[in-house]
């Protein structure tokens, strides 16, 4: 009966666990040179436009070629003095900027796991039960991942500033839709705000990626993105802990908390936004295309349904009307996507990126890595089982993983500047590999406190270099800048499909066998997966510079 009470639990858990998922300085540095051309050349045709019977222009008056002289030099002066003064205050943008995103990315990825430790209580203040509670995690996940794409292109199109400033004031009228929902008894409300608060993480999370690896020179992208994996791993993992600590001091009863302490932060960030981002546009090459988008999101929607509905041990639940019908929806829905985008003057989703050889395996390692990441919301009831320990403790041993994966990032960031992505990912994922097998053939058959350590530092290891920064390097290598935030959303999609995926196979194991097989068969599942990304890692190629 534990056994079978640890598989419960384990599979509510990874159902919750669904949820994972300088520019300016050139601009500046043009214009600056451009005025001192423009005043000297002023200076100049000042001297030269004389008429032709001018004392000036017959003699070359002293005087005049003096005072266009000076004309020049003090043009040259203000522009070297400009010159010198700009570095200065370019640093000061150029700081502000980046913490103004990767607050954006650590605030965003807070909201994967913060609610998790309320879901419960959640559900017993609106009297409901889980198959409905667990909406509120389910129905971000599908929006997140839907929209996603569609934010990115508006981004690349009308200005990173202008759609992250938007996504803000959203992220933060959906955080007052689910703080209120809270005082008004309103779950319906909740889910309403919920939907919008994904609206504006879209935004949120993959512009600043984008703005990270674009607005640094090519020889210090690895690091930008290093450091915004490194805020968004933290901000995953102690997103958790926050939600727990903010209950704490609330009370499990004032819930609403969790959104409305976020609503100062999202302020700040909309005041420094106004004042210090650039705003990066490109010039679009036709009318947005809202039918593909529209398609788009009912695509995605209809395809993560179909999947969350599947039981992939029991292929009779095929025949569920949830499945089969999402399913069917879903390749209807790709179909006329894929009509109406080959029509597009400015695609949604640019289907060329299918015969792009790179850019390909960049999308199927990126859905491995989802597969991987999300294995994480498995960890605590894999401990609870094999080391025999209270329900609800072995979320300790997650933060191991966490531990070990924080430095990961920005070591990875910075071997990828000198060395490429390619042997870089590919050694997270070896690592990664070899330490669930750790845990699936050592921990297993020697269960204590030490192997479960060693074996989750390793995980830690391998996941700080594989997640994140090396195939958001990998598409901005791949695809123009004008199209950069929408190729890093893709990636972003691609890899939420895999979280949505996996957590319904890895805890089918256990499932089936609710004994110590079941959870050795999962681990190695995840290490499968690890595998197959660090196979198709072989296969890619940078293109040359």
């Amino acid at each position: 009966m534990k056994h079978e009470s640890h598989a419960a639990s384990t599979a509510a858990h990874a159902a919750t666990g669904d949820t994972i998922a300088a520019t300016h300085v050139a601009t500046e540095g043009t214009a600056t040179h451009i005025a001192t051309e423009g005043t000297a050349a002023h200076a100049e045709a000042h001297v030269d436009a004389k008429p032709a019977g001018h004392p000036a222009a017959a003699s070359g008056h002293p005087a005049a070629a003096s005072s266009a002289a000076n004309s020049a030099n003090n043009a040259t002066g203000a522009a070297t003095g400009t010159a010198a003064a700009a570095p200065k205050q370019r640093k000061q943008n150029f700081g502000a900027m980046m913490a103004i995103y990767l607050t954006g990315l650590f605030v965003g990825g807070l909201y994967v796991g913060m609610i998790i430790p309320a879901r419960t209580l959640i559900q017993l203040d609106f009297g409901i039960d889980d198959s409905a509670g667990i909406w509120m995690i389910n129905i971000y996940t599908l929006f997140y991942a839907a929209l996603i794409p569609v934010i990115g292109k508006l981004a690349d199109r009308n200005g990173r500033k202008t759609v992250l400033m938007a996504c803000i004031v959203l992220f933060a009228a959906g955080l007052t839709l689910c703080g209120i929902s809270a005082l008004t008894s309103n779950f319906a409300l909740l889910l309403a705000g919920r939907v919008v608060q994904a609206v504006g993480a879209c935004g949120m999370i993959p512009i600043a990626n984008a703005e990270m690896g674009t607005a640094f020179p090519p020889e210090k992208r690895g690091m930008a993105l290093g450091m915004a994996a490194s805020v968004a791993g933290i901000s995953n993992i102690v997103g958790a802990a926050a939600g727990s600590a903010i209950l704490g001091i609330c009370g499990v009863h004032n819930w609403g908390w969790l959104f409305f302490w976020c609503l100062p932060v999202c302020l700040l960030l909309l005041l420094g936004a106004t004042k210090f981002l650039p705003n990066n546009t490109h010039e679009a090459k036709g009318r947005l295309d809202l039918v593909g988008a529209a398609i788009f999101v009912a695509l995605i929607c209809a395809l993560l349904l179909a999947l969350k509905s599947l039981d992939f041990f029991n292929l009779a639940s095929a025949a569920n009307i949830e499945v089969w019908g999402m399913g069917l929806a879903a390749v209807a829905f790709g179909v006329i996507f894929a009509l109406i985008e080959r029509r597009a003057d400015d695609p949604i989703f640019h289907l060329e990126y299918f015969r792009s050889r790179p850019i390909v395996i960049t999308m199927a390692v990126s859905f491995f890595i989802g597969a991987m990441i999300i294995s994480m919301t498995i960890i605590s009831q894999f401990a609870e089982f094999l080391l025999n320990i209270p329900a609800g403790s072995g979320g300790y041993y997650v933060a191991v993983i966490g531990i070990f994966s924080i430095a990961g990032p920005m070591i990875a960031g910075r071997l990828m500047d000198k060395i490429g992505p390619k042997p870089v990912l590919l050694s997270g994922l070896v690592v990664a590999m070899g330490g669930f097998l750790f845990l699936a053939f050592i921990t297993t058959a020697y269960p204590s406190v030490v192997t479960m350590l060693i074996g989750l530092a390793i995980v830690g290891a391998g996941m700080g270099f594989a997640m994140g920064a090396p195939t958001n390097y990998m598409i901005l290598e791949n695809v123009p800048v004008e199209e950069s935030t929408a190729a890093i959303s893709t990636i972003a999609l691609v890899r939420q499909i895999g979280t949505t995926l996996a957590p319904a196979i890895f805890v089918g194991f256990v499932t089936a066998n609710a004994n110590i097989l079941g959870y050795q068969q999962m681990m190695i599942c995840v290490a499968i997966c690890c595998a197959i990304g660090a196979a198709l890692m072989l296969l890619y190629k940078s293109p040359k510079k």
